[in-house]
């Protein structure tokens, strides 16, 4: 029976590299964040920060008109695209370098993010384009057979749930194919040609294992992100702060980008900046849940594949 990864060993010897089954993974992700929280949420921070500037962007002066506001909003996202890949980026460094018990220096991860910044960005929008045409194929013939049986309420519930889980499918897929290619440009150091070549050659035929392995520690990151959600909607409605119904439009509005930034300031009231603020706390804080977990199915995939453990077991001893 294999032995887990004592935390408490961290930066003390050779790190015990082996395959992990489904349970081992996600306790070691829980481990490695726990051992190197403040390191994590100080990367993090960066993504609390960009955000944080996003929602002064809906405090511009009312009479700006919707053509300036576009000019605005544009850049913002590409901006604000930037600066999640270069925070998830530094993210999948830090979490390398904690699985092989090395010292995390956030100086040190933040510049290998941002010198892989380009090769990172380039393949996070070929992955991007990617995932947008074949979510767009793959809902195109359910519009279509909605169209031809009609859109009465209940059909439309149950189109809205099954493209809801198409794009979640998509969205974890290529999503898990990045964070390979992120990881082979971070920590290997490869072309992003050759990244983007490392999902076949670590996948392979066990595709259906890694995609359900990334589904369940997303299902357990966004499970975690939930309750710390609800936890503190309830107590801002104990507090008399909000009222339910605003609750709960808030969290509808979470998940739609459009419709989560209001273009004028009347639309954006205190106890919707309160729980955006809130939201955006717990997001920070669970960031770092799925990129290690990620950052570890690669790892593991390499282990199981090409043998880095003993890999790094010779080098440690020829050293």
């Amino acid at each position: 029976m294999s032995k887990k990864i004592d935390p408490s060993q961290a930066n003390n010897g050779t790190p015990t590299l082996r395959p992990l089954g489904l349970g081992e993974l996600l306790d070691t992700t829980f481990s490695l964040y726990r051992t190197h929280f403040w390191s994590f949420l100080r990367i993090a921070a960066g993504y609390f920060i960009a955000m944080g500037i996003t929602v002064s962007i809906c405090f511009f002066d009312n009479s700006t008109g919707q053509a300036e506001m576009v000019g605005i909003w544009v850049p913002t996202i590409v901006a604000i695209f930037g600066v999640a890949i270069f925070v998830v980026s530094g993210l999948v460094f830090a979490s390398a370098q904690a699985y092989l018990e090395k010292t995390i220096r956030t100086g040190a991860v933040l510049g290998r993010a941002g010198r892989q910044f380009f090769s990172c960005f380039v393949g996070s929008l070929i992955y991007t384009v990617l995932a947008t045409f074949f979510t767009f194929l793959l809902l195109l013939p359910l519009g279509g057979i909605l169209n031809v049986v009609g859109s009465s309420e209940s059909l439309t519930i149950i189109f809205g749930l099954v493209a809801l889980l198409v794009m979640g499918g998509v969205i974890i897929c290529f999503l898990t194919y990045w964070c390979f290619f992120a990881a082979a440009i971070l920590v290997e150091g490869k072309s992003i040609r050759i990244g983007l070549r490392r999902r076949r050659d670590l996948i392979g035929h066990t595709w259906w294992q890694v995609i359900g392995t990334m589904f369940a520690i997303f299902l357990l990151s966004s499970t975690i992100d939930f309750v710390f959600r609800i936890a503190f909607g309830s107590l801002l409605i104990l507090a008399g702060l909000v009222e339910i119904g605003e609750l709960m439009n808030e969290t509808i509005r979470w998940v739609m980008v459009w419709e989560h930034f209001p273009i004028k300031r009347a639309e954006f009231p205190l106890s919707y900046l309160l729980m955006y603020f809130i939201n955006l706390s717990v997001g920070t804080f669970t960031l770092p849940i799925w990129v290690i977990g990620c950052t570890l199915l690669y790892f593991d995939q390499r282990i199981r594949k090409e043998g880095f453990d003993i890999e790094v077991m010779a080098t440690r001893q020829g050293a």
